[in-house]
């Protein structure tokens, strides 16, 4: 049996379940804070929880997740929207069960798709309605219509920002425009790559110093932070996650910490499982 028919059937089974999906989007303002990095780790951190967990690739332009899981999917999200392959046939197993949604360069962006495509997707995505306990979604950096709508869709917006000071305004300018656009107003702020404690306190506060000036009831929420560490960067060479490649390092145990952070988070109004979302990515309501 290949790996399409035994995903097939393992959904099948674990389908309309008492599973209430969590969509998160892990995001950024700027390019290479980590973002990708902080989802392939959680993920597994979250794995290891017992939890279901599906990583959606939605950066279209530089997809990175099979890079720092050294995995080779045969298909992507072109393919399933195409109509070349199934949901089943495209997802792919990564480490530990993790499930992953590859993407591809050079996919039009969600919100530039026909209509046919989109039910299509929409079909497509709706299958997975139960199966999983999470959803993470790494976003492109920046403020494209494509990262505006994957955020605005998820239930939880978690904000990746490290100490250059480009990262914090293009972070602020990133939830300037959820906000005044999309009429988001929480975000849970994630400090990466920082020299201590303090100085991801002080990065905190300047974003919360300039919502508070500038925005209007807009909340952020410290989620986690991570100091630097030179095994992140050795992980990377050797294409591991650094939770795999340092399991009882500290990077590792942060990744766990915020798992149970994650999972301690509360349902936000109406944005709930994945028909939400999907409808919502796609500009229908």
């Amino acid at each position: 049996m290949d790996q399409a028919s035994k995903l097939k059937g393992e959904i099948e089974r674990k389908r309309f379940g008492n599973r209430a999906t969590k969509v998160i989007s892990i995001t950024s303002g700027k390019g290479g804070v980590g973002k990708t990095q902080v989802t392939a780790n959680l993920a597994l951190a979250l794995r290891a929880r017992g939890k279901e967990v599906l990583i959606f690739d939605g950066d279209m332009g530089l997809a990175n997740i099979d890079i720092i899981y050294n995995i080779s999917p045969p298909f992507n999200l072109q393919h399933l929207l195409n109509g070349q392959k199934t949901i089943h046939e495209v997802i792919f197993n990564g480490p530990d069960g993790v499930k992953v949604l590859p993407a591809s360069s050079g996919v039009q962006e969600l919100t530039q798709m026909s209509a046919d495509n989109k039910r299509s997707l929409i079909d497509q995505l709706d299958q997975l309605e139960g199966v999983f306990d999470y959803v993470l979604i790494d976003t492109a950096a920046g403020i494209s219509d494509n990262v505006m709508y994957l955020n605005s869709a998820s239930q939880y917006i978690c904000v990746v920002v490290t100490p250059e000071p480009t990262s914090i305004t293009d972070a602020y300018a990133l939830m300037k425009v959820l906000s005044t656009r999309y009429g988001e107003k929480t975000f849970h702020i994630i400090t990466n790559q920082c020299a201590s404690e303090a100085e991801a306190l002080n990065i905190y506060r300047s974003l919360v110093n300039a919502t508070d000036q500038f925005l209007k009831n807009v909340q952020l929420w410290h989620l986690h932070s991570f100091l630097h560490d030179p095994k992140v960067r050795q992980s990377i060479t050797r294409q591991q996650p650094v939770i795999k490649f340092d399991e009882n390092g500290e990077m590792a145990k942060g990744y766990k910490e915020l798992a149970r952070k994650v999972e301690g988070l509360e349902a936000e109004g109406k944005k709930a499982g994945m028909q939400f979302f999907v409808r919502q990515a796609l500009g229908q309501s």
